[in-house]
């Protein structure tokens, strides 16, 4: 099991929506509004990271309004 989490930028979009809008993906575990040089953080868990990889490009990074994203993996995960 592979746990991250994800900055988010958000532009020209509701920051409220993409967040609501991101929890409804199966692996979103948690969504928050930051501030800063990012919107949104959101936790998420993946099998492995090539399904980490195909979240984050094909789920997330899709998402309307989204321009920009940070992946931190997590070292000391369960």
């Amino acid at each position: 099991m592979v746990k991250a989490y994800v900055l988010i930028a958000i532009e020209g979009v509701d920051v409220n929506k993409v967040a609501h809008d991101l929890t409804k993906i199966e692996e979103v575990q948690s969504s928050n509004l930051i501030y800063g040089e990012y919107d949104i953080i959101i936790s998420v868990k993946s099998k492995n990271l090539i399904d980490l990889k195909e979240l984050a490009l094909e789920k997330i990074g899709k998402v309307k309004g989204i321009v920009k994203t940070s992946t931190l993996i997590v070292a000391d995960a369960d």
